[in-house]
């Protein structure tokens, strides 16, 4: 019959387990999960960010296209009463509008492209000096990534 006895080494044992246990969580787990938090953060706030700026393209995209419904309106009335010469000025009208529409609509998408590299690009050099990080004090020495 096998028999376990309770003798000093084995509470020294567990006493030495439970302040490792500390210590792993004070130095490895908490800045891990901090960091893992603020990443998050960072990520939701650009995510945000993203969000806001889609809203408002299509918040300008929705006012460009009021006003061209408008001016069209509007230059169906001219075109009533004005002879032909006026009607090509309204055409010429309608097409500076439809080209800075156009135009507006390309900057404000080349904008928001832009933030969204700009978002990744700093997540992904983040990720890798975190990584490294991670890496270094679970391995005790510098790691090196090329």
């Amino acid at each position: 019959m096998i028999s376990v006895s309770v003798d000093k080494s084995c509470l020294i044992h567990l006493v030495n387990f439970v302040i490792l246990i500390f210590i792993l969580n004070a130095l490895l787990y908490k800045p891990i999960r901090e960091a893992i938090r603020q990443r998050k953060q960072r990520f939701e706030k650009d995510q945000e960010e993203i969000s806001h700026l889609e809203v408002e393209s299509e918040k300008k995209l929705k006012e460009f296209e009021i006003a061209l419904e408008e001016a069209r309106k509007n230059g169906m009335a001219q075109r009533e009463s004005i002879v032909k010469a006026a009607h090509q000025e309204e055409k010429s009208l309608l097409d500076k509008i439809r080209k800075e529409m156009e135009e507006y609509l390309e900057k404000v998408k080349a904008e928001v492209s832009k933030d969204m590299q700009e978002a990744r690009e700093r997540l992904k050099g983040e990720i890798k000096a975190i990584s490294a990080d991670i890496a270094q004090k679970i391995l005790g020495r510098p790691v090196n990534y090329e």
